[in-house]
């Protein structure tokens, strides 16, 4: 995918900030930005990324971003990925699911 932004919206903040680090870190040619899930829309409408991160996908999500995780939402064992318009269900998501996401270079 290559993705050069991804938002990141997942619940708890503390969950959401060290997934930035992480990927920040391990994944230095992509941009990071992080919001509450509360403005993920907004933020949606003024980032346009290329990959969304949150606990609950919205409509704004499902109609601007092609890719994006729904990460544990409601705290149930399963995540989704829709990546390039492809959706599957993924149990037990390790860190390392989401770094291939970001790992390719642009």
């Amino acid at each position: 995918m290559g993705a050069r932004r991804i938002l990141l919206a997942n619940e708890f903040a503390s969950y959401r900030q060290t997934l930035a680090i992480a990927i920040r870190d391990l994944c230095p040619h992509v941009e990071v930005f992080e919001t509450p899930s509360e403005s993920l829309d907004g933020e949606v409408a003024r980032l346009g990324p290329d990959l969304v991160i949150c606990s609950r996908v919205t409509h704004s999500v499902r109609q601007r971003v092609a890719n994006w995780v729904e990460l544990y939402p409601d705290r149930k064992p399963y995540s989704t990925f829709c990546i390039g318009g492809e959706r599957r269900a993924k149990r037990e998501v390790q860190l390392s699911d989401i770094l291939d996401l970001c790992a390719s270079p642009p």
